[in-house]
């Protein structure tokens, strides 16, 4: 049997792609790769001690800060990552995310190793200001012609964006869906027990999401639009999972209209499955995304979907099927398809179960490992003849 190739994985270490990372590390073929993984900016420290555990990888942590530029500590990730590069010699580098995929880029520079991109969300996206799309397009133009062997998006829709803004080949592009673990949403849950825990009536709809409290996630849309709901529906309830920068002024707004006995907040937890049990509908708020895999988790837990159209949601979410999808940034259009669907439960039981089987049948974590396996193989085996 020929040595495994050895792959470098580069990420930030917070939220969704510090799951994926997780998910990388342990389903992963050992007979057929190995890792190293660089845990950037903060939490790294903890996820490098998890990933460490886990048989066949080794992984460190840098620190970095995830949103701001600092021209001091960037440059000294960058050399520490050239270094580690060129000492361990690696077989393939995959980075992900616009800023350390953009450094890990910049270190393997010289090196012939070959290096997979994934954006996850590209850092143009329509959402962003002129002055942002401008720069960071010309930016990523440099690294796809110069630094990139392959460009890894998460959705069709971010390959195009990536098309209009000319980052990248056609030929140089794939899409692989992000997939989930559909069976942590089997185990039973003792539902009035976790509803008891929020303060919510047994009987009440409870409308509900999962995202750090970030513009991104638009927190303060969801008020607005509980507002709405709560004036139509005084028996809902509203929960918010997670925490982040946003939280003082997200209650602030709720208490300001009179919401404090119906809005929660459950803050950062480990049982979002269970969670999700408890609600009656899912909503995404969000601003921009790049695949989201709260609205996978929401459909492998039975649930219907109220998502705002942005990029890769109409790929999730079969419209009038699986969910309802609204303009982002218009509150009273996200009020009003939660009100469909909790005015309806029968459509909302069904939406439900559809989306269940899309997972099932789309998104599964076996068929994102095995994708991206055949992809590390390709890459890997086309640079072997390229310098043979």
């Amino acid at each position: 049997m020929s040595n495994p190739i050895h792959v470098f994985e580069v990420s930030k270490s917070t939220g969704g792609v510090g799951e994926y990372l997780r998910w990388l590390a342990a389903g992963l073929d050992r007979d057929c790769f190995r890792l190293t993984v660089g845990c950037l900016s903060e939490g790294g420290p903890g996820l490098a001690a998890e990933l460490s555990r886990i048989p066949g990888v080794r992984a460190f942590s840098l620190a970095m800060s995830r949103y701001k530029i600092n021209p001091f500590s960037d440059a000294g990730v960058l050399v520490q990552l050239a270094w580690i590069i060129r000492r361990e010699k690696f077989d393939l580098i995959h980075a992900h995310t616009s800023k350390p995929g953009y450094l890990a880029r910049l270190a393997a520079a010289g090196t012939g190793i070959p290096v997979i991109y994934r954006p996850a969300c590209f850092a143009f996206h329509d959402a962003a200001g002129w002055l942002q799309r401008v720069s960071t397009a010309a930016l990523e133009r440099f690294a796809a012609r110069f630094l990139t062997a392959r460009i890894m998006t998460v959705c069709e829709d971010e390959r195009d964006l990536a098309r209009r803004y000319h980052v990248g080949r056609d030929g140089q592009i794939v899409t692989i869906h992000t997939g989930i673990d559909s069976r942590p949403f089997d185990a039973p849950v003792d539902r009035l027990a976790q509803r008891a825990a929020l303060g919510v009536p047994d009987a009440a709809p409870l409308i509900g999401t999962v995202g750090r409290l970030t513009p991104q996630k638009a927190p303060l849309d969801f008020v607005q639009a509980a507002v709405q709901v709560h004036a139509r529906r005084p028996d809902a309830h509203f929960v918010w999972i997670g925490n982040g920068p946003l939280e003082a002024q997200t209650r602030a707004l709720a208490a300001s209209h009179n919401l404090t006995e119906v809005f929660h907040f459950a803050g950062q937890r480990r049982d979002v499955p269970a969670l999700l049990s408890t609600l009656d509908c899912f909503v995404l708020s969000s601003h921009w995304e790049g695949f989201s895999l709260a609205v996978l988790e929401a459909m492998a837990a039975g649930l219907p979907i109220v998502a705002t159209r942005v990029m890769g949601a109409s790929e999730a979410i079969q419209e009038g099927i699986t969910g309802l999808l609204v303009s982002p940034g218009h509150p009273p259009a996200l009020a009003q398809a939660i009100l469909d669907l909790i005015n309806d439960p029968e459509r909302a039981r069904r939406f439900g179960v559809c989306g269940r089987q899309r997972v099932e049948q789309q998104f599964t974590r076996e068929r994102m490992i095995a994708r991206i396996s055949q992809l590390y193989q390709e890459v890997y085996a086309r640079h072997r003849r390229k310098n043979e």
